[in-house]
């Protein structure tokens, strides 16, 4: 009846082998959140663009923030600033600053930078180029470390005589002040409540 039984047979089985595979695919699995893999690259990206267009600038400091309030996560700290000295004054301003973009969703939305009087205090020396840790690492070793409590912002910053640069948690819960966490070794020390290192914009 069939001129090519083979041909059919063969048809038939490979139909059959794409719909049982179509079948095992996790489709109502996520897909994973960019923001928890990316924010030490997007950090490094930054640096790298603004390297190229004014070489000898570093980067000092790095300020993330909240828009919506107290966070348990950090993936909601998508207003993020970079801070950079700059040996190469751009009409007199020795500094740049790199900020998201405004209802930025995501870390990597930049906004176009802005050059700016040097805002860093003199007791800074500075991240280099690449960090150490991730932002999720970061939070996940203050957690096990015992610290828990919703937080509205995190620096980094590394001040002169520091060995590593420091993760700085700021705690919404009453009494605890600040969170650090050693960008290098993990280490997790507290400090008690009350202004550390206010922020370069205030």
């Amino acid at each position: 009846m069939f001129p090519y039984p083979s041909l059919i047979t063969t048809i038939l089985l490979l139909v059959s082998i794409s719909l049982s595979s179509f079948l095992t695919l996790p489709i109502t699995a996520p897909a994973p959140n960019a923001n928890e893999i990316t924010f030490r690259l997007q950090i490094a990206r930054a640096v790298g663009v603004i390297q190229a267009a004014h070489p000898g600038a570093q980067l000092n400091r790095i300020e993330c923030t909240s828009t919506r309030g107290p966070l348990r996560t950090p993936l909601g700290l998508v207003d993020v600033r970079l801070f950079f000295a700059n040996p190469s004054p751009v009409r007199g301003r020795q500094a740049i600053l790199l900020s998201s973009r405004p209802r930025a969703l995501e870390w990597g939305q930049w906004a176009r930078p802005h050059y700016l009087p040097d805002p860093r205090p003199h007791t800074e020396s500075g991240l280099g180029d690449v960090l150490t840790s991730d932002i999720l690492q970061v939070f996940r070793r203050m957690r096990q470390a015992g610290q828990g409590g919703s937080f509205r912002a995190v620096d980094v910053i590394k001040e002169e005589g520091m060995t590593e640069a420091w993760w700085q948690f700021q705690i919404s819960t009453r009494g605890q002040g600040w969170v650090l966490v050693g960008d290098e070794s993990g280490r997790v020390e507290v400090e008690p409540e009350g202004t550390r290192i206010t922020s370069t914009l205030e």
